[in-house]
């Protein structure tokens, strides 16, 4: 009987906790999926705080706004459970929110964390934390601290970057952030968001392409043209031998397509080998003769098979896009290839994976990868923008996206 009792009062604990702690709404809404203007935004954003000189040990000094804060922290939410973070900042303190998703139960699907970080005699320290609508208290918050930076000292890297950090400074609505700039700061934040994001399978794939992709193109000579299609069939045929889920062979092989033309050289990346991740790709791919063509193509599909992207935010597939304030002007035949990239990139590792993978193994001419699409306004000033345009998402502006997204629904590979 006495068993039983305790049963009953620890089923009713349990139940009681769970109450408190989880939501039915979850407190900070997932982030918005990450795209090419956003990672250009994150990479001139780091570029503009290295200095001119380069030197070693420069202190320097990142200003962000709350916005700024919180876009970074959408790229930071690498653990599949967590589906939203943010921070709200005040005066010498920041109120941090984040929501975890969990399995459906009958008191809410959400666990919602909050904690208040403040910044006392420069130093950060957690005064207040909660979990759901369960209070905590405050010592456990200074453990927590406590145990997050020990842990954090014992990785090289990242021991490097907290001693880089001099002073953190939070106002309303605004952080600044004092640190000494080491000109291999840049590769080390790559190279363990690359660690934080891939998996041994994955990291295994992405080497695997990035020598088939390496392989052939040594066949060419170096600093020549060729046509895109080539490389992308003999990576294709590859992934069809290698026999695996196609959905996941698919991403590997975009992704180390992506990353090639993007200058970004996987084995230095994910090996640490080298001062730098980055390497000019020896061979220019080109895509109804136009290099611009194939780069846009190839890192949207990048972008698109990683998911929008961490995994490409961590390797680096970030290009200068046209812009309407460019010196080049706006380009909508740019615009198409991104799209074109984007929707490969979603059907290569959605239900049509199998489907793409077949199609990409045979490619006998330009047309067979991409419809072409240098008949599109390109090279437009800004005025010259305004005055056919208007803006992006006027009628006239979605007229030719209505046309982009025709051709690409009736070419074999995209229609899928």
């Amino acid at each position: 009987m006495k068993k039983l009792v305790a049963v009953l009062l620890l089923a009713g604990g349990l139940s009681g906790l769970a109450w408190l702690v989880l939501d039915n709404q979850p407190r900070v809404e997932p982030g918005d999926r990450i795209r090419r203007a956003d990672l250009v935004w994150a990479k001139q954003l780091f570029e503009r705080n290295v200095p001119s000189s380069r030197a070693a040990n420069t202190l320097q000094t990142l200003d962000l706004s709350e916005e700024e804060v919180n876009r970074l922290l959408n790229y930071a939410v690498v653990v599949k459970p967590v589906s939203g973070v943010s921070a709200n900042l005040e005066p010498d303190k920041a109120e941090i929110n984040l929501t975890l998703r969990v399995r459906q139960t009958p008191f809410g699907n959400y666990l919602n964390f909050s904690a208040d970080v403040s910044n006392i005699d420069n130093r950060l320290t957690i005064t207040r934390m909660r979990l759901g609508g369960l209070p905590l208290p405050a010592f456990l918050g200074r453990g927590v601290w406590w145990v997050a930076h020990n842990w954090l000292q014992q990785d090289a890297s990242l021991s490097t970057l907290l001693k880089a950090v001099q002073r953190i400074d939070m106002h309303e609505d605004r952080l600044s952030l004092d640190y000494l700039w080491h000109p291999k700061l840049l590769t080390m934040l790559e190279r363990k968001g690359a660690e934080v994001l891939i998996g041994p399978d994955e990291k295994a794939r992405l080497l695997a392409y990035a020598e088939v992709v390496r392989k052939i193109a040594s066949r060419y000579p170096n600093h020549s043209q060729q046509p895109a299609r080539e490389l992308v069939e003999s990576v294709f045929r590859s992934a069809a031998e290698r026999g695996g889920e196609p959905a996941a062979e698919n991403r590997a092989a975009l992704t180390a397509l992506g990353a090639y033309v993007a200058g970004v050289s996987l084995p230095q990346l994910l090996e640490g080998k080298g001062r730098t991740t980055r390497r000019a790709p020896p061979v220019l791919l080109t895509l109804h003769g136009r290099r611009d063509a194939a780069e846009h193509l190839l890192i949207a599909a990048a972008l698109s098979a990683t998911g929008g992207s961490r995994l490409a935010n961590a390797i680096g597939l970030a290009k200068e896009e046209e812009d309407i304030e460019s010196g080049s002007g706006f380009s909508f035949t740019d615009l198409a290839y991104d799209r074109a990239g984007a929707r490969l990139g979603d059907q290569a590792t959605g239900e049509a994976a199998g489907s793409v993978l077949k199609g990409l193994r045979h490619l006998p001419d330009d047309a067979a990868l991409s419809p072409s699409f240098a008949d599109l306004p390109e090279f437009l000033p800004h005025q010259e923008f305004l005055r056919r345009f208007e803006k992006p998402g006027s009628p006239a502006y979605q007229r030719q996206i209505e046309e982009i997204d025709r051709r690409l629904a009736a070419h074999p590979v995209y229609r899928q």
